[in-house]
Formats: structure tokens, sequence, C-alpha cells
């Protein structure tokens, strides 16, 4: 083999003109990505049109249906009472009253006159009548014509006369003893319409014909405006004949929203197939950086190659090198998944760098809007994710019964710096009510006490007062209230202050917000057993109330279980020297609840530690005999403290039991192969814990 001539074939191979070539190429690649994404959001545009469109006609033929049946309904009025009038008409003695009872509702539902007629050649002679209508005592002519239909058919017949400029709608119905009665209506012209306020119909426009053809001679009524666009067309049944209802919509009756849902398809996927584009041109880039290096590199060591060993020592170093790049590779697209926040990231760093710098005051305004609104959108996003969390049911919550007026007191103060800002006064928090438990999580109960109280202090009058307080609530639960004096909300906009991204108005203003955080409180408030509801007055303030399930205090609940016998307590723990067990645990009741239990047997020196980090320092100081681990820690989560603590050869080997009410099948799995010796559920079980104090703590030291 000759090698010189290998090396040379590979050097005249210039890696830049390589890299030249697999660029071009991924370019390609990514320029297809960008239009493939693109029709495909074109198609899915005119896709959601089209269903938008077949939902539009359908309830557009719903609401048409359904008129069509209210005025089927109305019309056969007519053709019940007319042949009720002319058999009271041939009657005898006291037909004139009942005639005149039997009339009387078509008269008062638009009827011109009522006439029994008989027929006699080609006219009728008129029998009787009722109505304001003249009618002369024989009728001839366009209407007789309609009559004789009546008289033959023996059944309602309808139309609309002509009569020089005159137009009459008529009703004709034969009748058994060969009369013929007939609701007359005369029309000076169309009669056109307002839908009435409240009327199931008001968002559709009518047209009703007397006849089954659309031609202005037949035209009865309009209602609204004359339809136009898509139009539904109905056929009503009245008597003998046919009448043509044609009805379309104004307005969209899917709603503005379904109605514009297209356009924001189109441009939801624009924007995410130039997203994606701009991911996949990004990891090319780096790829061709990482595998030109590679080349550079098998190519400098090949050109110093002389033997064969050489030559397969250089190739094994540069696969090496390869798979080294491609890991990094494969690394650089797991964190890319998790880094769709970097154009937000950009705006909001690169706007704190032009804040550093000397500006103008037109400059100064607008880098502050550049920054109010990066940071907006990061609220909105955590915000948002929290919702999908809870709506897909992946939000973690780790409840547990939580001391309401501690966690009143740590919100009031983190809230404080901000009410001084607006010379707000905070109240509240210690009444009696407030010293009781609560069921939930307590960092998310925080959450939404946060977000009342701060909503209660920025739209608040100045030097307003926002007031906390709590109550009960039946027997079983707890009411905590967050009050304001602010200005109120009106009845009418309180069903959409939980509405997502619905600020009521308040975006025109200067007061920063997502308006989604109410909707994130009552959403976690309901996850936890609980519910979020506001009252409100205006010019008074609102008031907003959480709440939750009450629940028996750890200490409480241990004395009164107490199921500990009394030589149990006196004879279970063998005396001996002091032992210590590190108990790292952010919730004050859970601790003390710990200390009672431990307080059973003699012996032990429970240390505690209220902080992830903290715990970590005191367990290679102390080398515990056991550790007590919660999850949920306000540094870093107990997961990661299980993890060091087996990482340290210092602490690898004391045993760690986790304690937490977070407690799912995979959860405690997972915990498990990572180390933990046991697993104990809150609320805790303490014969549970005597037990594993028992073997790892006393017995351990014989």
């Amino acid at each position: 083999m000759n090698h010189e001539a290998v090396a040379g074939t590979i050097l005249n191979s210039r890696p830049s003109d390589l890299r030249a070539k697999r660029h071009f190429a991924l370019g390609r690649i990514s320029l297809a990505i960008l239009l493939v994404l693109s029709v495909g959001s074109v198609g899915f545009f005119f896709l959601i049109r089209s269903i938008v469109g077949d939902q539009e006609h359908s309830i557009l033929h719903e609401h048409a249906a359904e008129l069509s049946l209210v005025l089927g309904e109305a019309i056969q009025t007519d053709s019940l009472l007319l042949p009720l009038a002319g058999a009271a008409a041939t009657q005898g003695s006291g037909s004139s009253q009942s005639f005149a009872r039997i009339t009387a509702p078509l008269i008062q539902g638009g009827a011109s006159s009522v006439v029994v007629t008989a027929k006699h050649g080609t006219s009728f002679t008129v029998v009787t009548k009722a109505g304001k209508q003249a009618v002369g005592p024989t009728i001839s002519g366009p209407e007789a014509k309609l009559l004789t239909r009546a008289f033959s058919s023996h059944g309602l017949v309808t139309g609309i006369v002509h009569v020089g400029t005159t137009r009459t709608l008529v009703l004709a119905t034969g009748t058994p003893s060969g009369l013929v009665v007939a609701d007359v209506s005369r029309l000076a012209s169309a009669k056109t319409t307002a839908p009435a306020a409240g009327s199931p119909f008001s968002d559709v426009d009518l047209a009703l014909y007397v006849g089954s053809q659309a031609t202005a001679g037949n035209l009865l009524v309009i209602s609204g405006a004359e339809p136009s666009g898509a139009i539904d067309r109905q056929f009503l049944t009245v008597g003998k004949d046919h009448w043509l209802l044609l009805t379309s919509a104004p307005q969209p009756l899917v709603g503005s929203i379904a109605a514009w849902a297209s356009w924001f398809a189109l441009i939801g996927g624009l924007i995410a197939a130039f997203l994606v584009t701009a991911i996949v041109e990004g990891l090319a880039r780096r790829r061709t950086y990482a595998l030109g290096l590679v080349e550079e590199r098998t190519a400098t060591l090949e050109e110093a190659l002389k033997e064969r060993a050489r030559l397969q020592e250089a190739e094994q170093r540069a696969r090496e090198e390869a798979e080294a790049a491609n890991r990094y590779k494969n690394v650089f697209i797991s964190r890319m998944s998790h880094e769709l926040r970097t154009p937000l990231n950009a705006v909001i760093g690169f706007g704190q760098i032009l804040d550093r710098q000397e500006l103008t005051a037109d400059d100064r305004d607008s880098v502050d809007h550049i920054l109010k609104g990066g940071h907006h959108l990061l609220q909105l996003i955590n915000e948002v994710l929290d919702i999908a969390r809870i709506e897909t049911g992946d939000l973690a919550l780790s409840p547990e019964p939580v001391l309401v007026g501690d966690l009143l007191g740590e919100a009031l103060g983190l809230i404080r710096p901000l009410a001084a800002q607006h010379s707000i006064h905070l109240i509240g928090g210690h009444e009696a009510p407030c010293i009781e438990y609560v069921f939930a999580d307590r960092q998310r109960l925080k959450q939404v006490v946060l977000n009342l109280l701060s909503n209660g202090v920025k739209y608040n009058r100045v030097g307003g007062t926002v007031a906390v307080s709590c109550e009960p609530s039946g027997p079983t639960r707890l009411r905590i209230k967050v009050s304001d004096t602010g200005f109120g909300i009106p009845q009418e906009q309180l069903g959409r202050l939980f509405t997502p991204f619905d600020r009521l108005g308040a975006e025109r203003g200067d007061i920063e917000g997502t308006g989604i955080g109410l909707c994130l409180s009552r959403q976690l408030a309901e996850a936890m057993g609980g519910t979020l509801d506001v009252e409100s007055t205006v010019g008074e303030g609102s008031t907003f109330s959480v709440e939750l399930p009450l629940v028996e205090g750890p200490i409480d609940r241990y004395e009164r279980l107490n199921i500990l016998n009394s030589s149990e307590r006196n004879g279970a723990s063998p005396s001996g020297n002091l032992r210590s067990l590190l108990y790292i645990e952010d919730n004050l009741a859970n601790l003390t609840l710990v200390q009672r239990i431990v307080a059973e047997r003699d012996g032990i020196e429970i240390i505690p530690a209220m902080q992830g980090r903290l715990g970590l320092e005191l367990a290679r100081e102390h080398r515990p005999a056991l550790i007590l681990l919660d999850l949920h820690l306000p540094d870093i989560g107990g997961d990661e403290v299980l993890q060091r603590l087996r990482d340290d050869p210092v602490t690898a080997t004391i045993p760690v039991v986790i304690v937490s009410a977070d407690a799912t099948p995979g959860q405690v799995q997972r915990l498990l192969n990572a180390g933990a010796l046991t697993y104990l559920t809150k609320p805790i079980d303490v014969s549970d814990l005597l037990r594993i104090l028992d073997e790892h703590v006393l017995l351990a030291k014989l």
C-alpha cells in the first residue's frame, strides 16, 4: 500500500472545500425543511378554514331549520282555525258569536279580515266576515282564482294577490260544506322588521317568500337585512303550498376566535417553520464545524505517517475524536430541546446591557419597554407551563399539613417591599383562625397567596390597605381572605376575571401583568382540593378567598393517636452512648413532630437542618447514624441532596430515609434505586419511624 499516495490524496482534498460542500448540502436540507413546514402550515390553514366553513354552514342550517319550525307552527294556527270559522258560520243561532270568538286570534295575529264565502260560478259571495278590512259582497278576479283552488282542493292554499299596486296575502281553505274560508291581509310593500332583542334568531338575516320562488312579488317579510353571502334555503309546507325561507349570517356564528383560527394557525405555523429551520441550521453549522476539526486533525496526522502502525494509530485517534464530537453533538441537541427561550434571553440580556449605558431619555424609555416586555414574556412562559402541567396532570404536588399563620407571615414579609413602593399598608394574618393547618402543597399555596397579595398592592389606591384574614368555612374547611381597598370590579366583569390573558382593560395602563396569574392561582387551588373565589364592590375594593380543607396538625395527630403503650416507651430503647439523627426538613411543624417522636427513645440526639446545603455540611461534620430527608427544600431538591450524599465518600455509607408526601410508585422506586434506605410517606407512621430508629440508630451501636 502506498501510504504517501493516500496522504497526498487526503491533503489535496482541502477541509475547507469539504466543509463548504457539506454546508451547502445541509443548507439545502434546511431549505427543504422550511418549504415542507411552510407548505404544511398553508395546508393546515385551508384545512381549518374548511372545517370552520363547514361548522358555519351547519350552524346556519340548524338555525334556519329551527326558524322554519317556529314559522310553520305559527302558520299552523291559521290552518286549524279557518275550518272552525267556516263551521261556526253555518251553525245557525249563535253562529255570529262563535264565529267572532274563533276569528279573534286571527285578527289579533295580524289578519286584516276573515271571510266565509260560497262559490257562484267564477266568483264568490261573502256569507259572513270579521275584521277591519272592507270586503264587498262578492269576490272576483285574482282573489277568486285563489279561492277556487281552495274550493277544489278542500285544503289550505296560500298566495299573494296583486291588484294594481296593492298586494294582498290570502290564506284560504275549503270546507266539507262547500264554503271557502279566507284570511285576507293587505300588504302595502314587503315588510322589513328588526329582530327582537334577545331573540334566539337575532344573529341571522332572513327573507320569507309566499311560494317556492324567491321573487319580488312573493316576498312577505325581511328580518334584519336581505340575506347575502352563504344562504341556507328552507321550504315550509303551508297546506297545499310551499313557502321559501332564505337565511344568512351577518356575523360568523362559530365565534370570532374560530373565524380567525385558520389565520392564527398559518401565522403560528410559519413562525414555527422559521424557528425549526434556524435551529436545524445552527445544528448543521456546529456539526460541520466539529466534523471539520476532526478532518483537519486526521489530515495533519496522516501527513506525518511513515509506517503502517503509525497510520493505524492515527486512524484510531481520529475515530475517538470523531466519537467525542458525535457525543458533543448529541448533548447539544438534547440541550437545544430546552433552549426555546434563547431568543428571549437575548432580548432581556442585551436590554440589560443597554440599560447600563448612557442613553438619551427617549432611548432609556425604549430600553425600559424592552425589558418590561421581556420579563413579561418570561413570566408568561413560566405560568403557561404551569397551567399546561396542571391540565395534563403532570404538575407534581407534595400536599402536607401547612400552618397557615406561618405561611401568611412569610408571604407578607416577601410582599412588604412592593407595598412600600406603592404606599400600601399590610395588616392581618395573625388572628386565631389562622393558627390552623390546611392540607396543601406549601410552595404552591405560597405562590397563590403571593399572587393575590401582589394584585392587591398593584391595583390599589395610593395609601390604601391590603388585609389578610382567616375564617372557618364549615367544620372541615378554612377560608383565607385577601381584601384590598382598590377601585373594585364591576359585576358584569367578574365572570372574565379568571379568563387567561383577559386583564379587563388593565393592559392599557402602566400596571405590569400577564393576565393569567389569577387563572393559574385558581387552578392551583383546585389541584390542591380547594377553591378560589372573589367578591367585589365598585368604589370600595375586592376580596379574594382561598378555601382549603382543614387537617389535623402533625403534633396533635401524634398525641391523639398515641399508639405507643407504656411498656414500649419505657423498655424498647436500650441505654448507652448518645447517637445522632440528622433531619433535613424546612417545615417547622414536621420537625417538631419528629422531635416529639424521637423523645420516646433515650440516647438519640436530633440535628435539624432546614436547607439542603446546610444538611450536607452537617452530615459531613457530624456523620450521623441516620439521615431523614424531605424532598421539597427551599434551596435544592431532596433528590439532589441524596445524590451528593452518595457521591461523597465521607457520607456515602450513612443510611438515608426519605420522608415526603410525594409518594407515587415511580418516585419511590427512583429514589430507592438512587440509594435511599426506605421511603416514609407523610403523615408519618410513628411505629414505622420508631422501628427504623431502633434498627439503624440504637441497635447499630451494639
